[in-house]
């Protein structure tokens, strides 16, 4: 600014060819610079990779990236900064700046570690080109951004400090009215010849006898499954931990022989019933890809499985919340008056999320904050 004074002081003044050049330099040099820049943006090269198609909260995968100059003219003052609300890169140092001289690159192998399940971008999110003479600074967004599919990380833990499995056993199965058979709701699928017919007439819902062997869940874990805010920041932690909660539960568990059900809603209400770390792997890609759904409220919840023989006649049930409404306290009592122990597990970074108020029933409540590890708070 202060050159560019001086030569208007020039032209005035003194006048002649060397002060109505070195104005008209001044003048045009900014332009140069801006054009520059922009020029330099739109010919660079940014080439990225990620080893693998589907990454793993919290664990590292190779990712390369590669700046490159095509041209016959060096780009300087290249600067990249990385989407680090969902993800992060080791080794790269996020505040350096590269000239890339003509027809050459710079290729780094990083890195990168997803925090939260999802899909979201990850990689270069911006681009900053300034020209030579550090007058201008274009940042642009990177105009191919990559998106990566985060798997759930499975924490496996080695104790609980409630409902463990010493406290957790399947109840024997309840006889009807008839001696000797035992039933249960009919589900999808069943074979129609097992339906006892006397009972279902008598209760007004299909009943099916069970099979040998066939034994209640010990443990019912229940997971909210609502949608509570459209922004990612907001949403994509809540429903991470939500998940990393019931898949460790119903790991643990399985592990140590104790029959489990799984209850939520997605398009529908969906339920997993396992009887041994067999079917832990179904499980585990069915919640991997699991959708939450704004409609899925607590009250379509527990209205949903609320009346499931197999939850009311279990050892104990797990309600695995984003916070305590009115249905679950509802439910909870009704839990409790059928002497059901009932343990709350309130995924919330709020302090005051557990309820101070007294709930009848045996009831307990543990919060869970989006960054904690399981195997230290559960």
């Amino acid at each position: 600014m202060g050159l560019f004074l001086l030569s208007l002081i020039g032209i005035s003044f003194v006048g002649g060819a060397v002060s109505y050049g070195f104005f008209f330099f001044m003048l045009l040099t900014p332009v140069i610079s801006l054009l520059y820049a922009v020029i330099v943006f739109f010919r660079f090269k940014i080439y990225q990779r990620l080893e693998t198609k589907t990454a793993v909260v919290g664990t590292p995968a190779a990712f390369y990236f590669t700046l490159q100059n095509e041209d016959y003219f060096a780009h300087a003052g290249i600067g990249t900064e990385f989407f680090s609300d969902f993800s992060s890169i080791s080794g790269v140092d996020q505040n350096g700046e590269l000239e890339l001289l003509p027809h050459t690159g710079v290729s780094r192998e990083t890195r990168l570690i997803c925090k939260y399940r999802g899909e979201y971008e990850v990689g270069v999110r911006r681009v900053t080109v300034t020209d030579y003479l550090r007058l201008f600074s274009v940042t642009f967004r990177n105009r191919e951004t990559l998106k990566v599919t985060v798997l759930p990380r499975l924490e496996l833990l080695e104790h609980l400090r409630y409902l463990d499995e010493r406290s957790v056993s399947a109840r024997p199965a309840q006889a009807e009215s008839e001696p000797d058979v035992l039933l249960r709701d009919y589900i999808s699928g069943d074979d129609l010849r097992s339906i006892n017919w006397k009972a279902t007439a008598r209760t007004g819902k299909p009943l099916v006898r069970k099979r040998t062997g066939e034994e209640l869940p010990g443990i019912s874990l229940i997971m909210d499954a609502c949608r509570y805010c459209a922004k990612p920041e907001a949403y994509l932690p809540l429903e991470n931990k939500l998940l990393e909660i019931v898949l460790a539960l119903a790991s643990y568990y399985l592990e140590h022989g104790i029959p489990t059900g799984v209850y939520s809603c997605e398009q529908q209400p969906i339920r997993f019933l396992m009887r041994g770390p067999d079917a832990f792997e179904p499980f585990y890609e069915a919640m991997a890809m699991f959708g939450f759904r704004e409609e899925a409220t607590q009250q379509v919840l527990f209205s949903s499985f609320g009346g499931y023989r197999e939850i009311l006649e279990g050892n104990a049930v797990i309600l695995v919340l984003h916070e305590w409404s009115e249905a679950a306290a509802i439910y909870a009592e009704q839990l409790g008056r059928l002497s059901i122990p009932v343990m709350v597990y309130l995924v919330t970074d709020r302090t005051d999320a557990v309820p101070e108020e007294s709930i009848p029933g045996q009831i307990s409540f543990l919060k869970v904050g989006y960054e904690d590890r399981l195997q230290e708070v559960l």
